[in-house]
């Protein structure tokens, strides 16, 4: 048995099995990998970088291409110090760090100035479902309402400019006559300004971004993009853009990996710096966790890829090929059991690239029983293949 596989097992089992102890084992082993220290001032005064800023789709909103993904992050200064580099779009959600990421923004916008900035925010309003064959159902309108409200009071304000379907988890999900009603219901009280999704599932990608790509409500993606993400998905993005529908990428460097190659290259900014050539795309909200790691995305802006940035990314795709998911989606109709692999992939990269095993728990809790993947524990006979190189069995 690999490591790699007994990795994976090891990780449906604490998910599942010792969920209690998931933030002791965060803060005994991800708080000092996750949380660096901040730069000192220099002495001579370094000339910042320019922010570009791209049309957010039919929104018509002016936003930094390089902008701040904060579900990761704990530290005000970063806030400030993004919005001292030209950072102009900040994307947070209700649940992201038990609504902690909406109160630390809130915080700071009320003393930075609401109307200078973008807020986006997202909320998952189905229930959990305990088989794959069951539909999803919407939460209650009332607590659909509440949760709003709430996640206003935390950013002290009366509105957001994005309202996000957060991990929309299938394309009829966003026909539901219910949902529709509660987004226009957003736009007509003027909480928000304009409504989109947010996509994860590899299974569904290319017909989601399709769906939203038709004339209807939604008005921007927050997709899944990075150097490795299948031809499929870029093409599908593509067709959003031609549309119209503002394109915002995340999930940008590719797990975050701490690798052999990354001792002594940087492949986070390289890998970066692809999503922000990319011509169909409007925004990226990459995770930074610290001022060093904000002034390194920021420091991509504005400059081309290079031989040296094709050079770290194949060393750094060597690195990762056997245990990063590109996300494509074809091992999932090889499992016989029906496990959502690539969501179990997805919350093993939060554990191990992102060092956030409290996420990667939170990401596995949200499957149903029978996507969990419990049978794969004592799984002896697996059919499921990955059409890349990644040991899934």
């Amino acid at each position: 048995m690999s490591t790699r596989e007994l990795n994976r097992r090891e990780f449906i089992t604490k998910c599942s099995i010792k969920l209690s102890a998931a933030s002791l084992f965060l803060s005994k082993y991800g708080t000092k990998s996750a949380f660096g220290k901040e730069k000192k001032p220099q002495a001579e005064k370094k000339k910042e970088p320019a922010m570009e800023y791209r049309t957010l789709g039919r929104t018509g909103l002016k936003v930094s291409v390089v902008s701040c993904g904060m579900a990761n992050l704990r530290e005000r200064a970063v806030l400030f110090r993004a919005l001292d580099l030209g950072i102009n779009y900040f994307d947070t959600a209700h649940g992201y760090r038990g609504g902690n990421s909406e109160r630390m923004l809130g915080e700071v916008l009320n003393k930075y100035g609401r109307k200078k900035v973008f807020i986006g925010t997202k909320i998952y309003p189905f229930l959990e479902r305990y088989k794959s064959s069951e539909e999803f159902r919407l939460l209650e309108r009332k607590i659909l309402d509440d949760m709003m409200d709430e996640s206003l009071r935390r950013l002290q304000t009366d509105y957001v400019d994005v309202f996000f379907v957060h991990r929309v988890p299938d394309k009829g999900c966003l026909s539901s006559g219910d949902l529709l009603a509660f987004l226009e219901n957003l736009k007509k009280k003027g909480k928000a300004r304009f409504v989109g999704v947010s996509l994860h599932d590899a299974g569904i990608f290319v017909d989601v971004v399709d769906f939203v790509s038709q004339p209807n409500i939604f008005d921007v993606l927050l997709a899944w993009l990075d150097f490795q993400s299948p031809p499929e998905h870029i093409d599908a993005l593509k067709r959003a853009r031609k549309a119209n529908v503002g394109v915002i990428a995340m999930k940008t460097q590719a797990g975050g990996y701490e690798t052999p190659s990354t001792s002594s290259l940087n492949p986070m900014q390289a890998a970066l710096k692809w999503v922000v050539n990319q011509d169909y795309v409007d925004c990226t909200v990459p995770g930074m966790q610290n001022i060093e790691q904000l002034e390194e995305n920021v420091g991509v802006v504005g400059k081309k890829m290079g031989w040296n940035d094709r050079k770290v990314l194949h060393a750094y795709s060597n690195d990762i090929q056997y245990h990063y998911c590109i996300m494509c989606g074809k091992c999932l109709s090889t499992c016989g059991n029906r496990v959502n692999i690539t969501t179990i992939n997805r919350g093993l990269m939060y554990s191990e690239g992102h060092r956030n095993f409290e996420k990667g728990c939170e990401t596995y809790r949200a499957l149903s029983a029978e996507e969990s993947g419990l049978s794969c524990v004592s799984c002896t006979s697996p059919t499921c293949k990955c059409a890349h190189r990644i040991k899934i069995a």
